[in-house]
């Protein structure tokens, strides 16, 4: 099974409004505020076959999502694409990975001035299969209402997702297991020096260990919300890296410019490292 990345999580909780406020300050266009059937609220930061996506819990009383309102703030969700969760589903069990049967949802989309429905099947894997966050599949039942042109232009010249960074104690166990499921790897399926590499299309997610988060992020990394193994970071790539320096020197963002690459620290991103790379 040859597998895409659907899209990134970032859990702001109850901050919904300071971060998009944020995320308006480093160049990107969110999408209007969804409200989910099963409880949390959202925005979208959508590029040309990926996006990135901001959820959170809505104020006031109502149905509240769980699995939102039990992680912590942070990096907490890898999606995968899939074309039909049903068979997605059978085909896991088949295969002898841990998932949950589909889970039908939606939210209310607003579309040339009238109320439209964007719905989704999602299967998750279960949390003791793989480490570090959420880790599902969407089906998307109605993509025309997600990518949309007007959304889908940045001013940081943001296009798609470049990849991710998980933290777990074992990198070459946690590869078996996402090679399980249809990546390919860098490294022959092996982790060499406390890391693992593996690919999907244009998305690289990197396994390491806690000690290799350090080393590579220093005082920018994530604390993990106190977990043995978290997602540690997100890289973004742009269409030039001088649109991006140009945001955030108006933005008065503080950041790391490295030659090939900027980085924002986790204290000030929602717990959440974030990488831009051409």
């Amino acid at each position: 099974m040859t597998l895409a990345v659907d899209h990134a999580v970032v859990n702001v909780l109850r901050d919904m409004d300071a971060a998009v406020q944020r995320f308006e300050s480093l160049g990107f266009t969110l999408t209007p505020r969804g409200h989910h059937s099963l409880g949390s609220i959202n925005h979208l930061m959508v590029f040309g076959r990926d996006y990135l996506e901001l959820v959170g819990l809505p104020d006031g009383d109502g149905p509240v999502r769980r699995e939102i309102a039990d992680s912590p703030t942070g990096l907490n969700g890898l999606v995968f694409a899939t074309a039909d969760a049903g068979a997605l589903h059978r085909d896991l069990e088949v295969r002898g990975v841990p998932a949950l049967p589909p889970l039908a949802f939606d939210r209310p989309v607003e579309i040339d001035g009238t109320i439209q429905r964007a719905s989704f099947r999602t299967v998750r894997l279960d949390a003791g299969w793989v480490h570090g966050g959420r880790v599902y599949f969407c089906e998307h039942e109605t993509p025309e209402r997600v990518w949309r042109p007007p959304w889908q232009h940045h001013r940081n010249g943001v296009y798609e997702l470049a990849g991710m960074t998980i933290v777990v104690p074992d990198p070459a166990r946690e590869a078996s297991r996402y090679a399980a499921l249809g990546a390919q790897t860098l490294q022959d399926g092996t982790a060499r020096d406390g890391e693992a590499v593996l690919t999907y299309g244009h998305f690289a997610l990197r396994l390491v260990t806690p000690e290799g988060y350090s080393a590579h992020y220093g005082d920018l990394g994530s604390d993990g919300g106190g977990r043995a193994a978290f997602m540690g970071a997100l890289a973004l790539r742009t269409v030039a890296l001088a649109r991006l320096r140009e945001c955030v020197t108006a933005g008065a963002i503080a950041h790391r410019d490295l030659p090939a690459r900027v980085i924002l620290a986790a204290q000030s991103w929602f717990n959440t490292v974030i990488e831009f790379v051409e």
